[in-house]
């Protein structure tokens, strides 16, 4: 749930930025969900499935250990969100994947990565527009 409440996040800001292209990629073990997890989270970027996890390996974004993935902070963050009304539900996935943001220029070089060391450290939608803003400016 932190990783779908990151994602409507970019969705809520996504005029700002830009001419940007957010893209999501998932870990999903069946690519025929995907359909479901962007009419879910009302998003209209692309989605792509990412199985073999070949990307997460690239960009260095491993297995947490229980104790990293469920730290105060995450229950803390699950916590925020059932306060607001978000209902939880089952893990679909692994949830001791962690995850990876990045910021990747129009020729494929990856200008910025983000690998935070739990769900409830991923970088601000703000860091990302920042990142995205000095990428423009060259």
């Amino acid at each position: 749930m932190p990783c779908q409440e990151h994602v409507i996040a970019v969705r809520d800001h996504l005029d700002r930025l830009g001419e940007a292209l957010p893209i999501v990629i998932t870990f999903s073990d069946d690519p025929a969900r995907l359909a479901a997890y962007r009419a879910h989270l009302q998003i209209e970027f692309p989605v792509l499935a990412d199985v073999d996890r070949v990307l997460y390996r690239v960009f260095g974004a491993g297995r947490g250990s229980l104790r990293r993935v469920w730290s105060p902070g995450t229950l803390a963050m699950y916590a925020r969100l059932v306060r607001r009304g978000r209902r939880l539900r089952g893990p679909t996935e692994d949830t001791r994947q962690l995850g990876a943001d990045a910021v990747i220029d129009r020729e494929g070089r990856l200008s910025r990565l983000w690998l935070p060391p739990g769900p409830d450290a991923r970088p601000s939608v703000e860091e990302i527009i920042g990142a995205v803003r000095e990428l423009e400016q060259g």
